[in-house]
């Protein structure tokens, strides 16, 4: 059916524009700008940051956390609870701490190395029985009772732990390496390439944006980045309580959330090449 469509609005202020160094940059523009609102009587509801994937949400969700400010992620989970990060931040745990067995738990089998909940329980029940980490039972595998389909994948998993330990303790070895290694062992990366979906394609921007988190953290180090001093940072804002509902946040959400006119003041970041729009729109 034919419209006819019309508006009654002004012209309303000018967009302002500002280039910025990089993400980090770009974020602390905008949480001035937010800030100097809030001091001025603003609310931070009045105040939303719009981007186009859910992956650039991190630096502004670790700079809101620094600085108090109450935030809240439309359409998605904080960055640090997302599955893929989880699972990678489970590996640096559990190469840094072999004692937490929760985050050993949970990527002993990720990717799929034929290791069952039932082998598992039995690791756990010996470790239990002899009083040791979980971690610890693994290195004796071969002396608990029907762990013996399981016994080489697990094998495997200690392996590839102690490697990468062992890695970490050169001189030149930086924790971008790490990854790397961490990454090309447990092909992680390739499994969700091979998948060829929106999710898997977001889950992947996800792990871009943890890589360049290490980057940015290796950057600022005065002395040698540690594994233990990234878990630590990282765990400042990963195990942040979450905010009340009924409190005023400032909102963050991709732009396909956001339908125009819900907020006084709106932040659209990473306008640049390849990232807005993406590569596959140009």
């Amino acid at each position: 059916k034919g419209k006819t469509l019309w508006t009654d609005n002004g012209a309303g202020e000018k967009v302002i524009i500002k280039t910025a160094f990089n993400e980090s940059d770009e974020a602390n523009f905008v949480l001035g700008q937010i800030m100097m609102y809030y001091r001025r009587g603003g609310s931070w509801g009045d105040c939303a940051v719009l981007y186009r994937t859910n992956a650039q949400s991190r630096v502004f969700e670790e700079k809101l956390v620094m600085e108090g400010i109450p935030y809240r992620i439309i359409g998605a989970i904080n960055f640090y609870s997302r599955k893929e990060i989880k699972d990678l931040l489970c590996y640096l745990k559990t190469i840094n701490n072999s004692a937490d067995d929760i985050a050993i738990k949970r990527i002993i089998n990720v990717p799929r190395r034929g290791i069952g909940q039932t082998t598992i329980g039995r690791v756990s029940e010996y470790a239990a029985k002899q009083d040791i980490s979980f971690y610890d039972a693994l290195l004796h595998v071969d002396e608990i009772p029907g762990c013996s389909r399981g016994a080489a994948a697990i094998s495997s998993f200690v392996s590839l732990i102690e490697t990468l330990r062992s890695k970490l303790q050169g001189e030149t070895y930086t924790l971008e390496d790490l990854m790397d290694d961490l990454l090309e062992a447990t092909q992680y990366v390739k499994l969700l390439q091979a998948e060829e979906t929106v999710e898997a394609e977001s889950r992947l921007e996800n792990i871009d944006s943890l890589l360049n988190k290490i980057t940015q953290y290796e950057e600022d180090c005065d002395t040698k980045a540690t594994l233990d001093g990234l878990l630590e940072e990282i765990a400042l804002v990963a195990d942040i309580d979450q905010v009340e509902e009924d409190v005023e946040q400032v909102l963050l959400m991709t732009l396909h959330s956001a339908k125009g006119l819900e907020f006084p003041f709106v932040y659209i970041c990473g306008m640049e090449d390849n990232v807005f729009p993406g590569a596959a729109a140009t």
